[in-house]
């Protein structure tokens, strides 16, 4: 698949101009994925180099500096950087390099920090679909629901014809 590096949009494979049909910038290569595993050389990140404990953590203190120290990144960047999950996969997506979206918390908090996330519907289109799941949570001693929410967030591969 190959996306817009301007806008991030994903282009169609057929497509007969070198232009991005929704932002009309010239098609930069640099964004061709196979499945969402990005086949152009793979850079390192900070988050990579940064020391861990014994137990594999990263310290408090290197973790807060390199939260402060990110940018905020564009859209196209967060698609870009967005792994599917293949449309024949099963099992936990916890081990893989799958992209997954996380959040718990009240509802103000959880309607908030969504906010952020609202790019990730521009994904959906013919080749992925997003997969949401927004629920209130449970006590896992008592079974009955609280006040909290959990919303979980990724995108998946649409399953072939």
């Amino acid at each position: 698949m190959t996306f817009c590096s301007e806008c991030g949009s994903m282009l169609n494979p057929d497509r007969d101009s070198d232009k991005c049909a929704e932002c009309g910038s010239p098609v930069d290569q640099s964004g061709v994925t196979d499945g969402g595993t990005n086949t152009t050389a793979r850079t390192h990140t900070k988050l990579e180099t940064l020391p861990t404990t014994s137990s594999g953590s990263v310290k408090k203190a290197d973790a807060m500096e390199w939260l402060e120290e990110l940018d905020r990144p564009t859209s196209a960047e967060l698609k870009r950087s967005t792994i599917e999950k293949p449309s024949d996969f099963s099992g936990s997506t916890f081990p893989t390099d799958i992209s997954t979206i996380r959040v718990t918390g009240d509802p103000s908090f959880i309607e908030t920090v969504a906010g952020l996330f609202s790019w990730i519907v521009e994904m959906e289109d013919y080749s992925r679909r997003v997969e949401i799941n927004l629920k209130q949570t449970e006590d896992k001693e008592t079974g009955e629901e609280t006040e909290n929410y959990a919303l979980y967030l990724s995108v998946a591969e649409r399953g072939g014809s």
